[in-house]
């Protein structure tokens, strides 16, 4: 009878573990198919000092320059294609002739 127990809990501890190891599993897998499909990140950041920094902001196909204070975040520029033109545009390279 203790030999039957025995066996009967081994089998619904394999059973009980094989199941924690597909949860665990599935949870894992649900993560990294969260991990890919973040569209908002951190590009770049510098610090001004006195707790102030400019960061570059990425959301999906959008960048975005932002200013930031303790009390405060504030968008200072769209980035795109359109503004690299206008920064090219504005910031004309020098000729060594």
């Amino acid at each position: 009878m203790f030999a039957g127990s025995s066996e009967e809990a081994a089998r619904r501890g394999k059973t009980g573990s094989s199941k924690f190891a597909a949860l665990l599993s599935r949870i894992r897998a649900m993560a990294a198919g969260q991990r890919r499909d973040r569209r908002l990140r951190l590009c770049e950041t510098l610090s001004l000092g006195e707790k102030r920094f400019i960061a570059v902001v990425e959301y999906g196909q959008h960048k975005f320059l932002l200013a930031g204070t303790p009390q405060n975040i504030s968008l200072l520029q769209h980035l795109d294609e359109g503004s690299k033109r206008a920064d090219q545009v504005s910031r004309p390279e020098s000729n060594p002739d």
